[in-house]
């Protein structure tokens, strides 16, 4: 079906929407509004989820980390320790221990 309506056969080949047309829905999008159930829903499907352990005993090699929680997404993570998410997946791709007191591990 894909096929049958690509290139010139495309209701909106050759054209573009209006100016006026594009702030509608410029407008439409910046008003939707998602529940948290949806939010939550959307971040398991799209995103993967981060498991959060505490170090208990601080060392170089032979550190203990307790299990805090498994979190659907970095931004949920984020929430939950108050920083940024962009901060969680930097720490998650480095590898390294954040503040000294946090690890994360991606899970698939």
């Amino acid at each position: 079906m894909s096929i049958k309506k690509s290139g010139e056969n495309n209701p909106l080949y050759g054209k573009s929407h209006s100016a006026e047309t594009k702030e509608f829905m410029r407008q439409k999008a910046l008003g939707r509004k998602y529940s948290e159930e949806t939010k939550l829903l959307m971040a398991t499907k799209k995103g993967f989820s981060i498991d959060v352990y505490e170090i208990i005993t601080p060392g170089d090699v032979n550190s203990e980390f307790k299990f805090i929680g498994n979190f659907v997404s970095a931004r949920r993570v984020g929430i939950f320790l108050v920083i940024s998410a962009t901060t969680v997946r930097r720490y998650l791709v480095s590898n390294e221990i954040f503040n000294n007191k946090y690890k994360f591990v991606r899970k698939n």
